[in-house]
């Protein structure tokens, strides 16, 4: 799934810089480990509202969806318009 490697990707990249891609657990609760805070849950909500054209401030969003990588990868799958930005 090349959104899910997206997902794991900007995460490592800008939050669990100590790992990488290929070692973050799909299934790992970004929010137990401490990866994801409020503050960059937000961030990681403005990516994908840019990179994915997800009009984050007119849909519901359950913080249950952004525990895991796979479930950001879902929430994105769901939400997502046809254009993606480049």
């Amino acid at each position: 799934m090349p959104i899910l490697n997206d997902v794991k990707n900007y995460i490592v990249e800008k939050f669990a810089t100590d790992l990488t891609a290929e070692e973050l657990p799909s299934d790992l609760d970004l929010l137990a480990t401490g990866i994801l805070t409020s503050i960059t849950t937000v961030q990681l909500l403005g990516w994908c509202g840019r990179t994915y054209q997800i009009p984050i401030n007119s849909i519901s969003i359950n913080p249950d969806d952004l525990k895991t990588p796979e479930g950001i990868a879902c929430f994105i799958e769901a939400n997502r318009s046809n254009v993606v930005a480049s």
